[in-house]
């Protein structure tokens, strides 16, 4: 089994100390320390396009396991078993976002966290469906993680799409996911990462975030998502699921599951029921 990564612009520091047993194989670093192989990508002209290559386009054809490099610290041996079991019995595993967002959630935390701008995501909605994506269908995927046992059907597909929707790669991904028609099994993401860490809320899991970016302004998605709801026919009522903590300000989109109900005294619900 291999284990890969990929980084750019050094945002992450390989850690050495892994899991016997796996192969470790790191895109974009030429000397990276033991027990790391390094691997080449193409100058993109952005770092971050640049490290997603190798996570889209597999260039393995045996089993593999992508992996963020930011979370590389957190693997140990519980990871290891679990992963060969996923490979045993699947060909292409994903994992389910713990909000489980809809079309109109994903593109709303993309413009409220100035990741793609608005107009790049309008474009992009009105190409997928001409392309005949059925957007009531779309699934919430975390890539944060990526089990293959070989490249997929799907990869170059997601490729081409990752690059016309901005830099964020998992809209593209659910894109390709359906178009492609591939098969594939996924399990809730907080249940089968607590197989081997904790992501809970306040877990170890989403308190090791490096390499943000921003590439647009910030913007109040509300007007935004009215116009995803004309293209789309998705009804913003049911489809779009929006609170924000009252101390913060900070917007929460989609099923915020058995951590923050509705009439939880720290939120303020802005959209859908």
């Amino acid at each position: 089994m291999i284990i890969y990564t990929c980084i750019t612009n050094g945002y992450a520091e390989l850690p050495t100390k892994m899991p016997s047993g796996p192969l470790y194989v790191c895109f974009g670093v030429q000397n990276p320390p033991d027990p790391w192989v390094g691997g080449l990508l193409p100058d993109l002209d952005d770092p971050i396009r640049t490290s997603r290559y190798a996570k889209i386009l597999c260039p393995f054809q045996q089993d593999s396991v992508y992996v963020d490099a930011t979370k590389l610290h957190l693997l140990n041996d519980s990871f290891v078993g679990l992963s060969e079991s996923i490979l045993n019995e699947n060909k292409f595993f994903v994992m389910q976002h713990p909000h489980k967002h809809t079309y109109l959630e994903e593109c709303a935390e993309y413009v409220s966290r100035g990741w793609v701008d608005g107009e790049t995501l309008i474009t992009f909605t009105e190409q997928v469906k001409d392309a005949g994506f059925d957007f009531s269908k779309f699934f919430s995927p975390l890539c944060t993680i990526l089990w293959r046992k070989e490249s997929t059907p799907m990869d170059k597909l997601w490729w081409d799409w990752y690059n016309k929707g901005g830099i964020r790669d998992q809209l593209a991904f659910s894109v390709a996911l359906q178009l492609s028609k591939i098969k594939f099994d996924y399990e809730p993401a907080r249940d089968l990462l607590n197989n081997f860490t904790d992501a809970e809320p306040d877990g170890v899991w989403w308190k090791n975030r490096m390499g943000d970016y921003k590439y647009c302004d910030k913007k109040d998605p509300d007007e935004f998502v009215n116009k995803l709801c004309s293209i789309t026919g998705l009804n913003k009522r049911f489809r779009y699921r929006a609170a924000e903590f009252t101390k913060t300000g900070q917007l929460i989109l989609g099923d915020r599951g058995k951590y923050w109900p509705k009439n939880h005294h720290a939120l303020k619900i802005l959209s859908g029921i």
